[in-house]
């Protein structure tokens, strides 16, 4: 299995690199834990979708609430691998010592489950988002590149590593502070448990590194993830 993962692994070191890099001045470090709560279902469409995510976020250790993402989606399956999604996000954002700051996107999603390598499936997850933060005018446009390795371990077969890693491109400048180039990356490694052949439970470590133009952030998350088919 190390063999396979060998060069996704590499790919992880080296996003490890940069953000040790990046992250060496004016940098804040941060904990905090994550949940997530992933529903999807049919539509009396053929191949048509629906899926629904609430996600809790909490900063300083998990002592206060930072956000709050609702992301309702509909996706087409082209067939079991190839999917087409589209998506709308509420964000509602808790920074501290201010107001509550509302973030709006609609973005748009192809996903890709390749045949597995020995006993190694690798997913492929390309989104677009068109953000507009509530009190501005302009439009962020975001890209969002995640490939994402799963494989089962051999002490139980419903139990499975899961290694990913996302990277978050700006695309344009905003009046509301995101400026074009790298925004932040996302590597995660953790287990994901098959509860049923309708669920499952996803949880472990996730580094995110925000870059800024002026302080850049190193959040070392805790994440849980509950997942529901219908």
């Amino acid at each position: 299995m190390y063999t396979v993962l060998r060069p996704f692994c590499g790919l992880m070191a080296m996003a490890l690199l940069m953000t040790g890099q990046n992250a060496a001045a004016d940098t804040e470090i941060d904990g905090g834990y994550w949940f997530n709560l992933h529903l999807q279902g049919r539509l009396p469409i053929k191949h048509f979708f629906w899926s629904m995510d609430t996600n809790p976020r909490w900063r300083e250790e998990g002592r206060h609430l930072d956000q709050l993402y609702l992301r309702p989606s509909v996706f087409y399956a082209l067939n079991p691998k190839t999917s087409l999604w589209l998506g709308h996000d509420t964000i509602v954002r808790h920074p501290a010592g201010k107001s509550t700051l509302n973030e709006y996107r609609v973005w748009e999603q192809f996903k890709y489950h390749f045949d597995p390598v020995s006993t190694v499936t690798f997913t492929n997850r390309t989104r677009l988002e068109q953000r507009r933060r509530e009190g501005y005018h302009d439009t962020g446009h975001r890209l969002r590149q995640m490939i994402k390795a799963t494989a089962p371990l051999s002490i139980d077969p419903k139990l499975s590593l899961v290694v990913s890693d996302e990277l978050f491109i700006n695309m344009n400048n905003t009046d509301w502070g995101t400026y074009r180039g790298i925004d932040q990356n996302r590597l995660f490694l953790g287990f994901n448990w098959k509860l049923d052949e309708s669920s499952n439970i996803e949880a472990g470590y996730l580094n995110q590194f925000i870059n800024t133009r002026t302080t850049n952030r190193d959040n070392h998350i805790l994440t849980t993830t509950l997942g529901f088919k219908f």
